[in-house]
């Protein structure tokens, strides 16, 4: 994996491509029990098993950029939609994402834990409808990884959204990327980065300044604001 786990409370699914099934963690009720919390911030990602590319071309990007936006819009609780989108919506905030060619990094806070699991199957199973429905696959054509980690809290959920935007080689402007919310206004009722923004006084350019250093004394400015 691109990314090692910050914490005990890590979780990893391999779901197969041929047999997707709703994700089963044996570990989930022994990690829940284990905690003081069922929420905070955490990092996600999803890729393809052995090096395989997650995205075969910017459509399929796109779709599941869609999925993304129609699970955690806040319209998605509007009556006339499935009930498993108003409960994603409601527990679910999207605080940074980035969309390879290899994968998915999502930075989320979540009310409860178990809404992670939710959003993995949701978007996995739809990604899943999506492939079978292009001509190029008669089949979904790899094997899926699924994990996410619990981070120890705010400021270090600042730190791994640097590593999700960096991620891409013109990080500045990749359009498959969060960092548009950060620097350049872009607004969307399905992201909602307020509670890292906020560490800046929503200051663009010190989220710049940030992105541009590596850990180095300027890093921990960070460090001293109130969370």
């Amino acid at each position: 994996m691109t990314h090692p786990p910050h914490s005990a409370d890590f979780h990893k699914k391999l779901i197969p491509g041929k047999d997707l099934q709703p994700i089963v963690n044996p570990m989930q009720s022994f990690l829940r029990n284990s905690l003081i919390r069922d929420s905070g911030y955490f990092h996600v990602w999803i890729s393809a098993s052995e090096n395989t590319p997650f995205f075969r071309s910017t459509l399929d990007k796109a779709f599941f950029m869609t999925l993304i936006q129609d699970n955690l819009s806040p319209r998605a609780q509007l009556p006339e939609l499935p009930r498993g989108n108003k409960v994603l919506a409601g527990t679910l905030d999207l605080l940074a994402y980035s969309l390879t060619d290899k994968g998915v990094h999502l930075l989320v806070h979540a009310t409860r834990k178990n809404a992670i699991e939710e959003l993995g199957q949701v978007l996995l199973l739809g990604y899943a409808t999506h492939a079978q429905g292009n001509p190029m696959f008669t089949a979904l054509p790899f094997d899926t990884i699924f994990m996410f980690d619990h981070l120890a809290g705010r400021h270090e959920a600042l730190m791994v959204s640097r590593q999700i935007h960096m991620r891409h080689d013109n990080w500045r402007y990749d359009r498959y990327s969060s960092i548009g919310f950060y620097l350049d206004d872009r607004r969307g009722d399905w992201m909602r980065p307020h509670r890292l923004t906020s560490l800046f006084k929503n200051k663009s350019r010190q989220y710049l300044r940030f992105m541009k250093s590596q850990a180095t004394e300027s890093d921990r400015i960070f460090e001293y604001l109130e969370t």
